[in-house]
Protein backbone atom coordinates (compact mmCIF):
# COMPACT_ATOMS: atom_id res chain seq x y z
CA UNK A 1 0.00 0.00 0.00
CA UNK A 2 2.48 2.31 1.07
CA UNK A 3 4.79 1.88 -2.47
CA UNK A 4 1.71 2.51 -4.27
CA UNK A 5 1.20 5.46 -2.59
CA UNK A 6 4.68 6.60 -3.40
CA UNK A 7 4.56 5.62 -7.22
CA UNK A 8 1.08 8.05 -7.08
CA UNK A 9 2.99 10.52 -5.39
CA UNK A 10 5.61 10.58 -7.89
CA UNK A 11 3.41 10.85 -10.80
CA UNK A 12 1.66 13.64 -9.45
CA UNK A 13 4.33 15.46 -8.53
CA UNK A 14 5.84 14.09 -11.81
CA UNK A 15 3.03 15.93 -13.78
CA UNK A 16 2.82 18.93 -11.66
CA UNK A 17 6.39 19.68 -12.92
CA UNK A 18 5.84 19.15 -16.61
CA UNK A 19 2.96 21.45 -16.46
CA UNK A 20 5.11 23.85 -14.88
CA UNK A 21 7.84 23.80 -17.21
CA UNK A 22 5.34 23.84 -20.46
CA UNK A 23 3.63 27.45 -18.73
CA UNK A 24 7.10 28.41 -17.94
CA UNK A 25 8.42 27.71 -21.50
CA UNK A 26 5.46 29.40 -22.79
CA UNK A 27 5.66 32.61 -20.81
CA UNK A 28 9.17 33.23 -21.49
CA UNK A 29 10.02 35.26 -24.55
CA UNK A 30 12.81 33.91 -26.88
CA UNK A 31 14.09 37.20 -27.43
CA UNK A 32 12.31 41.12 -26.49
CA UNK A 33 10.42 42.91 -29.19
CA UNK A 34 9.99 46.35 -29.11
CA UNK A 35 7.12 48.29 -29.39
CA UNK A 36 7.40 50.44 -32.65
CA UNK A 37 6.80 54.18 -31.93
CA UNK A 38 3.65 55.26 -32.22
CA UNK A 39 3.89 57.13 -35.62
CA UNK A 40 4.89 53.41 -36.88
CA UNK A 41 3.19 52.35 -40.12
CA UNK A 42 0.48 49.47 -39.91
CA UNK A 43 3.05 46.88 -41.81
CA UNK A 44 5.68 47.91 -39.32
CA UNK A 45 3.16 47.04 -36.65
CA UNK A 46 2.04 43.49 -38.41
CA UNK A 47 5.79 42.73 -38.23
CA UNK A 48 6.65 43.45 -35.15
CA UNK A 49 3.16 41.58 -33.54
CA UNK A 50 4.50 38.69 -35.91
CA UNK A 51 7.80 39.10 -34.21
CA UNK A 52 6.70 39.43 -30.99
CA UNK A 53 4.41 36.00 -31.50
CA UNK A 54 7.83 34.41 -32.80
CA UNK A 55 9.62 34.66 -29.60
CA UNK A 56 6.87 34.59 -27.19
CA UNK A 57 7.37 37.98 -26.12
CA UNK A 58 3.48 38.50 -24.87
CA UNK A 59 4.41 41.94 -23.29
CA UNK A 60 4.87 43.61 -26.57
CA UNK A 61 2.22 41.25 -28.97
CA UNK A 62 -0.79 42.74 -25.93
CA UNK A 63 0.54 46.26 -26.27
CA UNK A 64 -0.37 46.24 -30.45
CA UNK A 65 -3.67 44.59 -29.44
CA UNK A 66 -6.64 46.18 -29.13
CA UNK A 67 -8.47 44.90 -25.69
CA UNK A 68 -10.91 42.83 -27.78
CA UNK A 69 -7.86 41.02 -29.58
CA UNK A 70 -5.91 39.97 -26.81
CA UNK A 71 -7.61 37.12 -25.57
CA UNK A 72 -6.78 35.63 -29.57
CA UNK A 73 -3.17 36.61 -28.98
CA UNK A 74 -3.15 34.86 -26.20
CA UNK A 75 -4.02 31.63 -28.18
CA UNK A 76 -1.63 32.33 -30.71
CA UNK A 77 1.33 32.85 -27.69
CA UNK A 78 -0.10 29.30 -25.99
CA UNK A 79 -0.12 27.21 -29.82
CA UNK A 80 2.87 28.95 -31.65
CA UNK A 81 6.74 27.66 -31.71
CA UNK A 82 7.37 29.75 -34.13
CA UNK A 83 6.28 31.78 -36.75
CA UNK A 84 8.71 33.29 -40.03
CA UNK A 85 6.92 36.81 -41.90
CA UNK A 86 7.53 36.27 -45.51
CA UNK A 87 5.90 38.73 -47.13
CA UNK A 88 3.82 41.80 -45.88
CA UNK A 89 1.67 43.63 -48.09
CA UNK A 90 0.86 47.51 -48.46
CA UNK A 91 -1.80 48.30 -46.61
CA UNK A 92 -5.30 48.62 -47.56
CA UNK A 93 -7.29 51.77 -46.11
CA UNK A 94 -11.14 50.46 -45.49
CA UNK A 95 -12.97 53.71 -43.68
CA UNK A 96 -11.26 54.28 -40.38
CA UNK A 97 -9.23 50.67 -41.01
CA UNK A 98 -6.44 49.24 -42.78
CA UNK A 99 -6.23 45.89 -43.86
CA UNK A 100 -2.46 44.15 -44.17
CA UNK A 101 -2.25 41.08 -45.91
CA UNK A 102 0.89 38.34 -45.05
CA UNK A 103 2.61 35.18 -45.83
CA UNK A 104 3.82 32.90 -42.84
CA UNK A 105 5.62 29.80 -41.95
CA UNK A 106 3.31 28.26 -39.06
CA UNK A 107 5.28 26.06 -36.23
CA UNK A 108 3.34 24.83 -33.51
CA UNK A 109 4.33 22.92 -30.26
CA UNK A 110 4.12 19.37 -30.62
CA UNK A 111 1.02 18.93 -28.50
CA UNK A 112 -0.58 21.75 -30.56
CA UNK A 113 -3.59 20.34 -32.56
CA UNK A 114 -5.53 22.63 -34.61
CA UNK A 115 -7.31 21.49 -37.67
CA UNK A 116 -7.88 25.09 -38.64
CA UNK A 117 -4.60 26.07 -38.53
CA UNK A 118 -2.36 23.96 -39.96
CA UNK A 119 1.87 24.47 -39.58
CA UNK A 120 3.36 25.16 -43.12
CA UNK A 121 2.84 28.39 -44.82
CA UNK A 122 -0.48 31.01 -44.43
CA UNK A 123 -1.81 34.06 -46.19
CA UNK A 124 -3.25 35.73 -43.80
CA UNK A 125 -4.84 39.30 -43.29
CA UNK A 126 -4.52 41.67 -40.08
CA UNK A 127 -7.44 44.47 -39.03
CA UNK A 128 -6.02 47.56 -37.64
CA UNK A 129 -7.81 50.62 -36.35
CA UNK A 130 -6.31 53.83 -34.94
CA UNK A 131 -6.58 53.62 -31.05
CA UNK A 132 -4.58 54.98 -28.32
CA UNK A 133 -2.47 57.54 -30.80
CA UNK A 134 -1.30 54.42 -32.99
CA UNK A 135 -2.05 51.38 -35.01
CA UNK A 136 -3.83 48.49 -32.92
CA UNK A 137 -4.41 44.79 -34.28
CA UNK A 138 -8.04 44.54 -34.01
CA UNK A 139 -9.12 41.72 -35.80
CA UNK A 140 -7.42 38.83 -38.00
CA UNK A 141 -7.72 36.06 -40.21
CA UNK A 142 -7.74 34.55 -44.10
CA UNK A 143 -8.66 37.40 -46.69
Amino acid sequence: MRRAWKVTAAGVVAAVAAAGAVRWWEVTPKYHVPVPAASAAPGDVVRAYMRSLDAHDGATARALSTSGHRPVTGTWLSDTSGLRVMRVSAPVPEGSEVQVMVTFDLHQHWWTDDASMRPGRHDWSYVLVRQQGRWLIQDEGMG
